[in-house]
């Protein structure tokens, strides 16, 4: 046990004083993006931190491809940088293609919040919202139909999709302005407002209170008024 102690300390002593090295480099503009299509895990988030811009398109898709599959600290602060880039209006037309659009689609579930959160604040400055929505929409169809099939015993499986679901329909909370009440959406909003995860139908109640669509949504809305968690009920109060 000693040994294994000795060897996490070292890998760590090593790991800080590789970091403290290469803050002490002057990386140029090529030497970030070139180190994006690299492994090495430390230089890489210190040259996504250090990256103020993307001149072209090719730029912007090697920082968003390491928004997934990537380890966590990668993916956390390439969706910081990304949410920095994307707000500038000098950058954001490079962030707009429908494989972008996909990949952000998918780290909207991210197992790191702090991912899921930076995400979710950069779809507002998505131009194809229509295209976004239908992803969103599509991930919560997909993510209620696995759930038709797992059972009690399953719970795990169960926990964690409805994280998706939690992050997805966040995600369409922060599009409220954009959406179109769809007989798709509305059947949705009825499923997940029955649901057994009180987050589920927090997030439900909070979307239905911001579409301001109390009259499609009696039901449900005298059903989560009721509820009793106070979470989700304290939006129809």
């Amino acid at each position: 046990m000693e040994n294994y102690s000795e060897i996490i300390y070292e890998n760590n002593i090593k790991t800080l004083n590789e970091a403290v090295k290469l803050c002490c480099i002057d990386f140029s503009h090529e030497d970030i993006i070139n180190e994006l299509y690299l492994n090495n895990d430390i230089k890489k988030q210190l040259c996504i931190i250090e990256l103020k811009s993307v001149k072209n398109q090719e730029e912007a898709d090697i920082l968003v491809k390491n928004l997934t599959g990537k380890s966590g600290p990668i993916r956390e602060v390439c969706s910081f940088k990304i949410l920095d880039l994307i707000s500038n209006d000098n950058f954001q037309v490079f962030f707009q293609t429908k494989e972008i659009i996909n990949i952000i689609t998918k780290a909207i579930t991210d197992i790191n919040p702090s991912v899921s959160r930076n995400i979710i604040q950069t779809l507002k400055y998505i131009n194809n919202y229509e295209y976004l929505i239908f992803n969103i929409i599509s991930q919560i169809n997909q993510t209620l139909d696995e759930l038709k099939d797992i059972t009690k015993s399953h719970s795990y499986i169960a926990n964690k999709k409805n994280f998706n679901l939690y992050w997805n329909l966040e995600a369409l909370i922060s599009l409220d302005n954009k959406i179109k009440l769809t007989n798709e959406l509305m059947n949705i909003i009825k499923k997940t407002s029955n649901s057994n995860d009180y987050t589920i139908r927090e997030k439900t109640a909070k979307l239905i209170y911001n579409l301001d669509s109390s009259e499609q949504f009696q039901e449900e809305i005298n059903i989560l008024k009721n509820d009793e968690n106070i979470y989700v009920s304290k939006y129809f109060k």
